[in-house]
């Protein structure tokens, strides 16, 4: 196998919404294209950043793609097995890095190996989901089969300082009739009393408070929005998502043990070490909290792998991640491993909304198709970003 070449594209996302804590107006991703070629033919694979960053067009473009071009041939195959690896691939990247200070560099190094996932399922003429199945296995639990998987609806974001409670409803509507299996909402951006009206008209649609969560982005550390934190608490929601800052395991431990509310995080840590200390002193229960590492900004499927090795040791079961943001990797993933699902976000035409057109949502599940890679073409808000990198 061979790299023929590798561009980068740093792009606007142009979003005009936020959460609790940043606002999406001026965050940008970045586009990639990983042609490789080999005896089967030439084949493009296309990676793209998750949510909540930056681009990592500096990072790639200075470090990691020229890595990769000077690399021989024979740095990515195993020489056991005589085959392409995608741990030698990764090896690669990583070459002359330091251990830890993570920053940007996870996501950096995540995009490019989502774009190499993405062209080596093309050359085996297989979906992701069907390659992960195949070489890492699916989950043999009795869940959901390979090629599915529980799909959940994110919105209620903060747009222009509108918080009307009807807006909520209404996205949570569509949330439960485009076939999602619950909703979640952002919190604490606003005064408790308006959230608790966004919280209340939510759960009225659903019909249930188990099919409402909500997502904090680490506010309730800070401002002595803790005292707010009791009142959800009251709800009973699915979960209250990223309470405390995510390195704060003893905030995050004081907060679990204060609650009733299951507790979901792990989106703002992006390796494997991060992840050991996070279940050694989080607080968190398995069977009972939630997951949510994101696999684009933690060095990719190979770091996330070790992840679930890690946390599987220690009693966690697949399903018990949900990884964070609406991205196709994810998706994928979730499905050929046997995650406990896949967060997407609901509404609105961003790269990260809904699923590509050849997944079918219903009933709380999304059921992936057999065309290979990990379906950017058949997505048009996210293809969009990727106009004039293909030719």
């Amino acid at each position: 196998m061979k790299i023929v070449s590798i561009h980068e594209r740093t792009v606007p996302l142009e979003s005009e919404t936020s959460n609790a804590a940043i606002s999406f107006s001026t965050m940008t991703a970045s586009a990639v294209v990983v042609e490789i070629e080999t005896a089967k033919g030439r084949f493009k694979g296309l990676g793209f950043s998750s949510y909540g960053r930056y681009g990592h067009g500096g990072l790639l473009n200075e470090r990691f793609i020229p890595r990769l071009l000077n690399a021989q041939p024979e740095d990515f195959i195993d020489q056991a097995e005589g085959n392409f690896s995608m741990l030698n691939f990764w090896d690669v990247l990583m070459q002359n890095e330091k251990e830890g200070g993570h920053g940007e560099r996870s996501g950096a190094v995540g995009v490019i190996e989502t774009a190499m996932w993405d062209a080596w399922a093309k050359s085996e003429d297989l979906p992701l989901w069907a390659l992960l199945a195949r070489d890492v296995g699916h989950a043999d639990d009795g869940g959901v089969a390979a090629g599915e998987t529980v799909i959940y609806g994110s919105g209620g974001h903060y747009r222009n300082d509108a918080v009307d409670a009807q807006d909520i409803a209404d996205e949570a509507r569509k949330c439960f009739d485009d076939g999602y299996a619950w909703f979640k909402i952002k919190v604490g951006g606003v005064s408790p009393v308006l959230d608790n009206k966004r919280i209340e008209a939510a759960i009225r649609v659903a019909g249930a408070s188990q099919l409402i969560a909500v997502d904090a982005n680490c506010s309730f550390g800070n401002n002595g929005l803790n005292v707010y934190l009791k009142q959800i608490d009251e709800f009973s929601l699915r979960w209250i998502e990223e309470p405390v800052n995510p390195l704060d395991y003893e905030a995050l431990t004081a907060t679990i043990k204060s609650i009733q509310t299951p507790v979901a995080t792990g989106e703002n840590i992006f390796a494997v070490a991060d992840v050991v200390n996070l279940l050694r002193y989080g607080g968190l229960t398995p069977g009972r909290d939630t997951l949510q590492m994101d696999i684009v900004l933690s060095y990719g499927i190979t770091e996330f792998l070790r992840m679930l090795s890690f946390a599987e040791s220690g009693g966690w079961s697949r399903r018990d991640f949900i990884p964070h943001a609406g991205h196709q990797l994810a998706l994928h993933v979730s499905s050929g491993l046997g995650l406990g699902g896949h967060e997407t976000a609901s509404v609105l035409d961003t790269p990260f909304s809904s699923v590509s057109v050849d997944t079918k949502i219903e009933d709380g599940y999304a059921y992936l198709s057999d065309k290979p890679g990990i379906g950017i073409e058949y997505k048009p808000s996210l293809y969009k970003y990727f106009d004039g990198m293909l030719n």
